[in-house]
């Protein structure tokens, strides 16, 4: 199998003009355990000789998948055609003249075709967001009064959704024709990162049980 066409299946390329949204502190954490399981995986090469050493290495395997599932891939995509929420196992597309209503708060929320469908990714909890919103109360004090009136509360979340909200308000206006049902799909390159691993390490476990 080629690498080329499995990386982009993994990392697909975002497309020219697009807006992508996603965490930098997920996708650190990510890329670190990336780091650290490699390491681990070439000492378990060189040293490991024992059904021990391929129990490890599945595991190291395992948590590659879950660190690529839930830190490296989700990400909200906005470019001219509508908006894709690349979830954990579920990638959801919306094109711009099928959005109803785009929904802040705890997470990125999209209604499209009757339904809600929301993002994984810049979600805040409701503690996390009281202690942001009186972070930004004691700082309201040193701005100036219009700029504290336009950050007032806001998170990572709310601009998000602003700026998703203005992206579309431009393409639905232009669009006059096109889809507009949103589309659902499994996103087998994550489900194939999970369940792989899973199922070596069980396969492992057994064994060395055995």
């Amino acid at each position: 199998m080629a690498i080329a066409p499995v990386t982009a299946a993994v990392f697909p390329k975002t497309p020219p003009g697009a807006k992508v949204f996603r965490s930098s502190a997920a996708r650190f954490f990510g890329w670190a355990w990336m780091v650290f399981a490699a390491a681990n995986l070439a000492d378990i090469i060189w040293r490991g000789h024992d059904a021990a050493s391929v129990v490890a290495a599945t595991v190291m395997l395992l948590g590659c998948g879950v660190a690529y599932v839930g830190a490296l891939r989700p990400r909200i995509v906005a470019d001219e055609e509508g908006v894709r929420l690349h979830n954990l196992l579920r990638d959801v597309e919306v094109p711009w003249r099928g959005v109803e209503r785009l929904e802040g708060g705890d997470a990125v929320y999209v209604h499209a075709g009757g339904r809600r469908f929301r993002a994984f990714v810049l979600q805040i909890s409701p503690r996390n967001r009281a202690r942001f919103e009186a972070k930004a109360r004691r700082q309201e004090r040193k701005l100036p009064d219009h700029v504290a009136d336009h950050v007032q509360g806001r998170t990572h979340t709310d601009y998000a959704v602003e700026q998703l909200r203005e992206m579309a308000g431009q393409r639905s206006r232009g669009a006059k024709d096109g889809a507009t049902e949103p589309t659902v799909t499994w996103a087998w390159p994550a489900v194939v990162a999970v369940a792989a691993p899973a199922a070596a390490f069980v396969i492992a476990l057994l064994i060395a049980l055995l």
